[in-house]
């Protein structure tokens, strides 16, 4: 538990760090395009588009409870893609920028957290588009779209805390890259993000039931609820948020019990 607190502190601490670094980071990625940082928002903008050629207007899918299908599908890529980007980028921020850590003098446990805020830009273009396209559609914002802040910091914490396990795995196995991007190949299909997995009535119970205990799903499916209006966060299956909360805190634990415990050594293993 002390290593959770201590690494909590160095969170707060070094905030402004991690955001800089990440302004940083975008910034350099982006200074030899011709349109620089504008890409932050053409980007999210340009695969709104083409969601919307290929399921609203030549799919013309249908999502179960009557939800439109492109604010349906936009939430669901914007929570999707804050995660699979912070914890696939994450997991590289140490193995790539140890040397800057040791030179500007500021904890590894940050790098993480730096690759997080790189993403949240199109993250929130993302929700805003859902957001206006479930109005457009008839869903007037009510109180439940307050559960905004719940269901964020939730994703900040197992985003993060993921990140920071991988990138500590990374360290000593870093073969590991290659397994993330072909897990998140299959989870793609499997939160939730573009397929409501209750249409599909030959999936067996238990694998359903499986995939609801998924916190990818629980995210995704929250945020939904919160924009939609569609039930409270406490009205959620209490099995769900518990699995949600005790697979987060796991995480949480190992990762940084596993981060300090090679802290000092890194370098060796580089």
């Amino acid at each position: 538990m002390s290593n959770v607190l201590q690494y909590f502190k160095e969170q707060i601490r070094y905030l402004p760090v991690a955001y800089n670094m990440s302004r940083y980071n975008t910034k350099s990625a982006t200074m030899s395009n011709r349109f620089g940082r504008v890409w932050e928002i053409l980007d999210p903008l340009f695969q709104l588009g083409i969601f919307y050629l290929l399921f609203g207007i030549l799919m013309k899918r249908v999502i179960p409870g009557g939800y439109p299908v492109l604010p349906w599908m936009f939430i669901g890529l914007g929570v999707w893609g804050l995660m699979q980007k912070t914890i696939v980028s994450g997991a590289l921020t140490t193995y790539n920028q140890l040397r800057m850590a040791s030179v500007m003098k500021f904890p590894v446990s940050i790098l993480p957290t730096s690759a997080f805020f790189g993403f949240l830009s199109e993250f929130w273009i993302m929700i805003t588009a859902g957001l206006i396209g479930a109005v457009y559609n008839g869903f007037i914002p009510s109180l439940h779209l307050l559960q905004v802040i719940y269901y964020f910091f939730a994703l900040v914490i197992f985003s993060v805390s993921t990140s920071l396990l991988n990138a500590t795995i990374m360290i000593v196995f870093p073969d590991l890259k290659f397994f993330l991007n072909y897990s998140f190949r299959f989870l793609m299909f499997m939160s939730g993000a573009v397929f409501s997995m209750r249409q599909f009535n030959q999936i067996p119970q238990f694998l359903l039931q499986a995939v609801m205990i998924n916190p990818f799903y629980y995210l995704i499916e929250g945020f939904r609820d919160a924009i939609f209006g569609t039930q409270w966060f406490w009205e959620v299956d209490p099995s769900i948020i518990l699995s949600f909360w005790a697979i987060t805190s796991f995480i949480l634990l190992l990762g940084t019990q596993l981060h300090y415990n090679i802290r000092e050594r890194i370098s060796d293993f580089l």
